[in-house]
């Protein structure tokens, strides 16, 4: 499944704007697959991304080309260059132009006319690169530039949904009728599409998202942790967002201490939250049982996970949730949340443990569970990984991206 024969003249592109970012590490994952079975990938990118979001990962120096770079001269000369080469395909230009001008989305309708040289330029570089097919990690404005790609080359274009459909700042209608294919990493992502939008059947289809989990595999690092320690140790991963609710975990290991319980937590991610999530932990007088580490590197991550007995990320509501696989697929019992596309990863009781989001009774109850049912928290360990292995293993997802792609670079289906 995992090794086809790939046509020699395949050669794809990505768009992934402001890469790499943190966020990235499940995209570089696919990438990286993709490339190990003979596919010839470019990746474009709207613009450098700011410090406080660039990658702490190994893919942090990968190399890609950007639509607008730091330097304005730069720009200024690409523009007009682009603009000089879409001037001789005047037809498929005024496509492009009245796309800006028509289509209905949340954004001043200034932002979406200045897509337009950007996309020129992203449509001269593929050209010259003999470029076949455009795969879209983005549905906002990465999609609009996907489109006109399309109407100034001909260049068929797919998008990955990965966030609901509210998130993307309208002009869906477009973005999805307009390409190949749309992948939605969850099902209820998928049925949402297939429901609002005049689609082909083979037009969208559930592709998921997933870790390496030859990598993410416990076996191959030595714990550090001290099974005998009184302690129990908690993780979470996530941008320090009020979304993600840190605040919820925090109480939850108030209440853990005031019930006798010896627990640390240690946080991973930045954010504006984080003088907020400080203070409640010194309100609560817990703050020396907090460790709060900034952003860390996947290397890192994976450390930590080796270091703790249970993972929690207590969200309000994830689209899907790599970071719940992730501690799955290192054998740590997982706590999520029963919102948003995370139930589709965690059956409760059998693989991890899910509560309802702002419920702190219930989070400190499951948590309870964990630290005096030492059997319970191995069980849901173990079978966490077999899970991920099974359904989450990202070779999967990117397995049915490139039968996808080929499909359409071959057939133009």
């Amino acid at each position: 499944m995992f090794n086809p024969l790939t046509p020699q003249s395949m050669r794809i592109a990505y768009l992934i704007p402001e890469f790499p970012g943190q966020t990235h590490i499940w995209m570089w994952r696919e990438i990286t697959h993709l490339r190990a079975w003979g596919t010839e990938i470019d990746i474009f990118s709207t613009k450098h991304p700011s410090p406080d979001v660039k990658a702490k990962h190994d893919f942090a120096d990968a190399q890609a080309y950007y639509l607008w770079k730091q330097n304005i001269f730069n720009n200024i000369i690409d523009i007009f260059i682009a603009i000089c080469w879409a001037i001789t395909r005047p037809f498929s230009l005024y496509k492009a132009i009245k796309l800006a001008l028509t289509i209905d989305v949340e954004a001043p309708r200034w932002h979406v006319i200045a897509l337009v040289p950007i996309a020129c330029i992203l449509a001269r570089c593929c050209v010259a690169r003999a470029i076949k097919h455009m795969h879209c990690h983005s549905c906002g404005n990465s999609a609009i530039l996907a489109i006109m790609l399309k109407q100034l080359t001909g260049i068929s274009y797919s998008l990955t949904l990965n966030a609901n459909l509210e998130w993307w700042g309208g002009g869906m209608k477009e973005k999805f009728t307009n390409a190949a294919f749309i992948i939605a990493i969850t099902k209820k992502l998928e049925q949402e599409v297939r429901l609002n939008y005049p689609l082909q059947q083979n037009q969208v289809l559930l592709g998921r998202i997933g870790v390496d989990t030859e990598k993410w595999n416990p076996q191959l690092y030595e714990s550090n942790h001290k099974t005998n320690n009184q302690t129990f140790y908690i993780l979470t991963v996530g941008r320090l967002h009020t979304s993600k609710g840190h605040d919820t975990l925090i109480q939850a290991v108030k209440c853990l201490v005031d019930a006798g319980k010896f627990v640390h937590l240690t946080i991973i991610g930045a954010g504006s939250e984080l003088e907020n999530l400080r203070t409640l932990a010194a309100q609560l007088e817990i703050f020396h049982l907090i460790e709060f580490t900034g952003t860390l590197s996947e290397n890192q991550i994976i450390q930590k996970m080796c270091q703790v007995d249970a993972f929690v990320l207590a969200s309000h509501a994830e689209p899907l949730g790599v970071v719940y696989m992730e501690a799955m697929a290192m054998s740590v019992a997982t706590i999520g949340t029963n919102a948003g596309g995370v139930p589709e990863i965690i059956t409760d009781t059998q693989d991890g443990l899910l509560v309802a989001p702002r419920d702190v009774t219930a989070l400190t109850r499951a948590l309870k569970l964990l630290i005096e049912n030492p059997t319970l928290k191995m069980q849901l360990a173990r079978n966490g990984r077999a899970s991920i292995i099974e359904r989450f293993d990202s070779r999967i997802g990117a397995a049915t991206l490139r039968e996808k792609i080929i499909n359409q670079i071959n057939t133009g289906a």
